[in-house]
This record gives C-alpha cells, sequence and structure tokens, in this order.
C-alpha cells in the first residue's frame, strides 16, 4: 500500500487552515465571503456544495466518508444527490446556478461543460496519474487540461453464480472463455440451464445487451479495435462490430442456453434476472458488481455464501492483456476556490477510498491502485477491488463514451430488436450507424 499522497493534503489542510485564520484576523470588520460563485475564497464561508447522482444509501457513504475531513480542515460540504442528475446538471448550470463540484457518472457530459468547469492544478493530477490507470485521466483530459477526480468505480466483467450448485454439480469455476463454454455445455448436459439474462430497465431497455457487447468486443477484438467503435473511428455496422453482436446473440440463442429462452429476455427485468440462480433454475448470470444490491436482503454473498463472483474470462487464443470493463463517477468543479480543490485534492487521495471503503452502507468500488484493498468491509467488495485495480487494460463502459443518441437510445432498441426477432443484428447495426451524429 503506498500512503504517499496522505500527508499532503493533510499538510496542504494545515497550511490552509492557518491561512485562512489569518486572513480571519486581517479581516475583523465581519464580512464573510464564499466559496461559490467562483472566484478565490479570501477566506470566510468554507461551505462547498456537491451534486452528484448518488441518492440514500450511496450518499450516506459518500458524506460519512467526509466527516472527518471537514472536522480538520473547517470546510462544510453540502451534498445533494438526484437519480436525474444527468438532466438536471443542465438545468442548473443553464440557470446560473452550478454546484460547486458535481459528479459526473459519463465522462462524456465533462466534455459538454468544458466551458464552465475549472481545469485541476497540477498537484492533483499528478496525484490521480500516479494512483489510477492512465486511461482513466485520459477520459477528462482536454486540450491538455485535466478536469475530473475519478471518484467511485463499477466492474462490469462478472458473473455472479451459486456456490452451493457449482459444488453440488462438480463444476468449476471457468478460468478461460473456452472453460466457460465447455461448462455451459456441460450444464446444458446435465439438464441445468447455464444463464439468466434480462434487459428490462423501463425506458432503459436493452442496456445489459450493451455490456455484454463491450465484453466480448475487448476480448474478440481487443481495446483497439473497442476504442475505434468507441470513438467512431469504424462505423458501428463495420463487420468487426457485427461479428461481435452476432457471436453474443448466436451464443443466447443455443438450445437450453438461457433461461426463459433468448424470445423473453427483453421483457425480463433486469433487477430480478439473476434471481432464479436462488432456485436453481440458473447457474450463472453475467451483471455487474452493482447487481449485489437486487439480491434479497438477507443473501449471503461470497465464497461461502449463496451467491458468488467470477472474473468474465479471456480467450485463451487472444492475447490482449487482463481486459476489463467497468464504470464510475469523476469529480468535477464549476467552481475556482482553496475549498473547492482542497475537497477535491482529498477525493484525490487513498484515504478518502480508504475510508469510503470502510463505511458499513457498502456499494463503493474505486480503481485507485496505491488503496488498501483490505479496507472493504467485506469479502466480496475486496475482491471485485483486486480485480478492478489488476486490469489491464481497464476500459470504460462504451455506451456512456458514445453520444447519448446512440449509447442511451439506438444501441438500446437494436438489442430489443434483435432479441425479440424485430430484426436481426446486420440491420439492427446499420440502424444505430444511421442515428450516429454528424457533429
Amino acid at each position: 500500500m503506498n500512503r504517499r499522497h496522505r500527508p499532503r493534503w493533510r499538510l496542504l489542510a494545515l497550511l490552509m487552515a492557518l491561512a485562512l485564520l489569518s486572513a480571519a484576523c486581517a479581516n475583523d470588520d465581519g464580512d464573510e465571503g464564499s466559496s461559490s460563485g467562483g472566484g478565490d475564497d479570501g477566506g470566510g464561508d468554507q461551505t462547498v456544495t456537491v451534486f452528484g447522482p448518488e441518492v440514500e444509501q450511496e450518499a450516506q457513504g459518500f458524506t460519512d466518508s467526509l466527516a472527518d475531513f471537514e472536522e480538520e480542515t473547517g470546510i462544510t460540504i453540502e451534498y445533494q444527490g438526484d437519480r436525474s442528475f444527468e438532466e438536471q446538471i443542465g438545468v442548473r448550470v443553464d440557470g446560473g446556478d452550478p454546484p460547486d463540484i458535481a459528479i459526473f457518472p459519463q465522462p462524456g457530459k465533462i466534455r459538454d461543460f468544458q466551458d464552465q468547469l475549472v481545469p485541476l492544478p497540477d498537484d492533483i493530477v499528478e496525484t490521480i496519474s500516479g494512483s489510477f490507470d492512465e486511461y482513466w485521466v485520459e477520459l477528462v483530459t482536454i486540450d491538455g487540461n485535466v478536469y475530473g477526480v475519478p471518484n467511485k468505480s463499477d466492474l462490469k466483467s462478472l458473473v455472479w453464480y451459486s456456490p452451493e450448485a457449482f459444488a453440488e454439480n462438480g463444476y468449476e469455476v471457468p478460468e478461460t472463455q473456452e472453460e466457460l463454454l465447455a461448462l455451459a455445455d456441460q450444464m446444458v448436459a446435465d439438464g441445468n440451464t447455464p444463464f439468466c439474462i434480462g434487459l428490462g430497465s423501463d425506458a432503459a431497455t436493452g442496456w445489459p445487451f450493451t455490456d455484454w457487447m463491450e465484453d466480448y468486443m475487448l476480448r474478440l477484438k481487443g481495446p483497439e479495435v473497442y476504442d475505434q467503435w468507441v470513438n467512431h473511428e469504424i462505423a458501428f455496422d463495420d463487420p468487426q462490430v457485427v461479428e461481435v453482436g452476432e457471436y453474443v446473440i448466436d451464443l443466447w440463442s443455443r438450445e437450453g442456453y438461457v433461461f426463459g429462452g433468448l424470445q423473453n429476455v427483453a421483457a425480463t427485468p433486469f433487477a430480478e434476472a439473476g434471481l432464479p440462480i436462488l432456485e436453481g433454475d440458473c447457474m450463472m448470470h453475467r451483471q455487474a458488481n452493482f447487481y449485489a444490491a437486487n439480491w434479497p436482503e438477507g443473501t449471503e454473498i461470497g465464497e461461502d455464501g449463496q451467491v458468488n463472483a467470477f472474473y468474465l474470462p479471456t480467450f485463451e487464443d487472444q492475447d490482449f492483456g487482463t481486459v476489463v470493463l467497468g464504470g464510475g463517477t469523476y469529480a468535477a468543479a464549476f467552481t475556482d476556490s482553496d475549498a473547492v480543490m482542497e475537497v477535491l485534492r482529498f477525493l484525490s487521495s487513498t484515504e478518502y477510498v480508504e475510508t469510503r471503503a470502510a463505511q458499513p452502507v457498502g456499494g463503493f468500488l474505486s480503481a485507485n491502485r496505491d488503496q488498501d484493498t483490505s479496507a472493504y468491509v467485506n469479502e466480496i467488495d475486496q475482491t471485485f477491488a483486486e480485480i478492478l485495480t489488476s486490469a489491464d487494460p481497464f476500459r470504460f463502459d462504451a455506451s456512456d463514451l458514445m453520444p447519448g443518441a446512440v449509447g442511451a437510445g439506438s444501441f438500446w432498441t437494436a438489442a430489443v430488436d434483435i432479441t425479440t426477432g424485430a430484426s436481426d443484428v446486420p440491420t439492427a447495426f446499420a440502424e444505430v450507424e444511421s442515428s450516429w451524429p454528424s457533429d
């Protein structure tokens, strides 16, 4: 574990506190400044507003992890969470009411607000560049400036399963894609169903298919083609993309492979899709770490629990590295003040990561490679963090990087059309390509 960043933020906090004390002594007429609204603090009100998508327990974990920092620095952090953050942040900025710091779930959104955001100072850039895979920094680097601090991460290259069912049937966790396919064939031969799949998610129905596509794009074509696909350097209906889409659909179409059959996956709610594992109706469910919240209360998770998860393996005959698909959030500043930068400085530190990982509410992962993964409160999160930090390479969720009309629109529609039989992969992907914005 490397704690080289801890002394830096604590030293800066001390210097800041001394500066504020000095300013307060000099300014004895009682005037108050504010960190909000831009410009340097000059002392006074040290309240920093933060707006993000996390609510309820996740929000509690975030604010609780900041308590010691607030006490040590005298900075008060007011957090507001909203599930409709992506729509509301634009409304607030357009209305002249941006938060001091916004927690963006999509790096592309940071680019949308580039002109309003404040570039990170060099010391914070140095910290995150040393602690995270360079890809995390590249995603929020615009014209040579870095605008976001990686905050929370998700791990998507996972397969959930029942350790008890595996043990009863003599199944082993596969270490290659070839072993995974052989295992699925064996399950069918044994009268078991390998996979549970559900794409239903109200207006976002179809999105789980995009994760399957992304994971298999990395495993079949590698990160270089993945990046070309994301950046539209190759068309969405390029033969390489179509090949990956057909691979996924062919897998789902195999006799006995999917619980309920391919034709029902679009109507199966994502949140309920993995639950048949608990009844033995299917053996595996490929879904991200956040699916842990969907298991019924009291479900034991881990090697000796009712459910566990393993890394979705790579193909033995490919050499693209330990590819890992994930997502995450970034903290970016709309206000240029000492207090705001001090908060970002703390969010970039391993101390923040380890403090939040230790919160009993769980639901947090970080890709910070300097963290001590034993800080996580349960075994499964420790495992997830180790997979995430050992990624080589890591890639961000493609649909979150694509234009909204595609990544949160036509890509989802294509998934529904293909799985319901309304279209085939080449035709559906050609329609996605036609929806890609021309700018």
